[in-house]
């Protein structure tokens, strides 16, 4: 079951997808960021990290690893399917205003969220990993969908010092993501690098994050 921090009387909803090992540690400040901006926020449990939130299959990154499994599209499936109908009438909102936020391998999959479904108005992707094969060359490809009004990306200055040669290009290929969405979509696209590496610190970065798309 997603755990959910609600707040009164709104229609904005932020459905995030984390790391499994720091969830709890966000507790406290998700409850604050929900009240502070009047978003419900919906953290989605159960993805499976490697094979859920890619959109095609790919080598691993480190030595011995297992390769990526590119389910996205039924992850994405049941996200829009089951989860959203059954959360949003939980919670009694109706017309809601979405947003999905990813961080690393689910800040690719909110990407390419935004390119396979009309659900979200939002896309937060935090350290998101679109040094993912093919990817920018995919986005080329493709148009995002029409309803997607904001995109917010945000960057550790530190990743592109990666030692994985295809994590390392992260800066770039985040770049170039950013520079396509906004010649393809109306969307007001920001792109930024905070400080820190791959996704640490994390709550600065959320806070970061709904400020460009709540404030």
């Amino acid at each position: 079951m997603p755990s959910i921090y609600t707040a009164p009387n709104t229609n904005k909803i932020c459905y995030m997808i984390l790391p499994e090992g720091i969830r709890e540690d966000l507790d406290v400040g998700l409850k604050e960021l929900a009240g502070k901006y009047s978003v419900s926020i919906v953290v989605i449990p159960g993805a499976n990290w490697n094979d859920d939130l890619t959109p095609w299959p790919a080598e691993g990154v480190f030595k011995k690893a297992k390769p990526f499994g590119g389910r996205a599209a039924s992850f994405l499936d049941k996200l829009t399917n089951e989860i959203i109908p059954e959360t949003e009438g939980g919670l009694g909102v109706v017309d809601a205003e979405r947003t999905i936020l990813g961080v690393s391998l689910s800040g690719l999959f909110a990407v390419w969220s935004g390119f396979n479904t009309d659900a979200f108005t939002n896309i937060i992707s935090i350290s998101g990993s679109l040094w993912y094969d093919g990817f920018t060359d995919w986005m080329n490809d493709h148009a995002p969908s029409l309803q997607v009004k904001r995109v917010c990306m945000l960057l550790g200055e530190k990743e592109k010092n990666a030692k994985d040669k295809r994590m390392a290009t992260v800066e770039e290929r985040t770049h170039a993501a950013a520079e396509i969405l906004k010649s393809q979509s109306q969307a007001a696209v920001t792109f930024e690098l905070v400080e820190g590496t791959h996704f640490s610190p994390i709550l600065p970065r959320l806070e970061r994050a709904f400020e460009v798309v709540y404030g």
